[in-house]
């Protein structure tokens, strides 16, 4: 892994997650996506469950909130599901070029690394999520100190 490699999605897996990486690797962590999450807001300051609250009263929703990372970076996670679900991935919405259907319930994710991941969820929904994500940042960085 370079310096310059940078975690594009966190799947659930067996007793932990899997992440892939932009150079095509893909990683094991015994932690739970959620924790992968969490300690990397830690290392920013924060938390993520402090994070999914602001991102939830900024922008009035209440589901699937996302989590930034760091506002430095502006890098920012969101789930393609409820967290809960078995199924949940959580896509670095900073590193995603552009989403593709595939069908029902089916869409191809493109990061700007040229990586490419299938996912079983509607494109609406991944649009949707990438929507919220960057009205949040800019309702965040518009907000007077």
């Amino acid at each position: 892994m370079t310096k310059t490699n940078k975690a594009l999605l966190i799947e659930a897996h067996d007793h932990g997650s899997r992440i892939l990486y932009s150079d095509g690797l893909c990683v094991s962590d015994p932690r739970k996506p959620y924790r992968v999450l969490d300690e990397k807001c830690l290392a920013s300051g924060s938390s993520a469950a402090g994070r999914m609250e602001s991102f939830r009263h900024i922008l009035g929703v209440k589901q699937k909130a996302a989590v930034l990372i760091s506002e430095v970076s502006g890098e920012i996670w969101f789930p393609t599901v409820s967290m809960k679900a078995a199924d949940c991935v959580w896509l670095n919405d900073s590193e995603i070029l552009s989403v593709h259907s595939k069908g029902p319930h089916e869409s191809e994710v493109v990061f700007f690394d040229g990586t490419k991941a299938d996912l079983n969820v509607d494109s609406r929904t991944l649009r949707l999520q990438m929507k919220r994500c960057r009205a949040f940042l800019e309702k965040l960085f518009a907000q007077p100190a």
